[in-house]
């Protein structure tokens, strides 16, 4: 096993991070009923599907990107990667767009619920952004690039995290197993197997009923 490669895609997360992880698993949860929200329904898919690859491509790009850089999860949806990444992240502020008010609602709800003073939720793009690094999942570049609150205000390049397949020439592929191929493709190499055990067997530890439900 590459050591290089294990330790760059381990999670390491605190236990206060892990129990707000659970607790936002908890929370899409109980919403989900209400507004689809995503099609997974178990505890460990969400995990798997929503929470592991954004966690994987935040501990691969730390320290890799400039500070100054703004951070924009374009077409929000259920918060998956920008509520993971504001979660993991604190010393950044995310921009979540929205276009959906019910989405937008749960979103918010919990952003509140989760503590998090660093996202903004948006409709759509309302400001001026110079080199953002723009994360999509459910959307694609073509999409962003066409939408015309992005055309009115963007001014400059963007650096593109494309979660999903997307054969655009402008997504930058970082690393094309986790932009472009989904995290099933991991599961083939001994690091990525690691790295899921061990989320796993950190989140078997984290005490339920931490947080009460509302």
């Amino acid at each position: 096993m590459n050591p290089i490669a294990s330790h760059t895609l381990s999670p390491v997360l605190s236990q206060t991070t892990l129990t707000s992880l659970m607790r936002y698993v908890d929370i899409l949860q109980e919403w989900n009923p209400r507004i689809r929200l995503t099609g997974f329904r178990s505890e460990g898919e969400i995990c798997r599907h929503l929470l592991l690859e954004p966690i994987l491509v935040y501990n691969y790009l730390e320290n890799r990107l400039p500070d100054s850089f703004p951070r924009v999860d374009f077409g929000s949806g259920n918060g998956s990667p920008g509520l993971i990444l504001a979660l993991i992240d604190p010393n950044h502020h995310y921009i979540l767009v929205e276009r959906s008010g019910k989405k937008r609602a749960f979103l918010d709800y919990a952003a509140r619920h989760l503590f998090l003073t660093n996202v903004t939720i948006l409709p759509a793009i309302d400001r001026p952004l110079f080199f953002p690094i723009v994360y999509m999942k459910a959307i694609t570049i073509r999409d962003f690039l066409f939408d015309p609150m992005v055309r009115r205000f963007l001014t400059s390049s963007c650096f593109f995290i494309r979660f999903g397949d997307d054969t655009s020439p402008s997504c930058y592929s970082l690393c094309s197993c986790v932009i472009n191929g989904g995290i099933s493709q991991w599961t083939q190499t001994s690091s990525f197997s690691l790295s899921l055990f061990v989320f796993r067997d950190d989140l078997k530890n984290v005490p339920r009923g931490t947080f009460p439900k509302e």
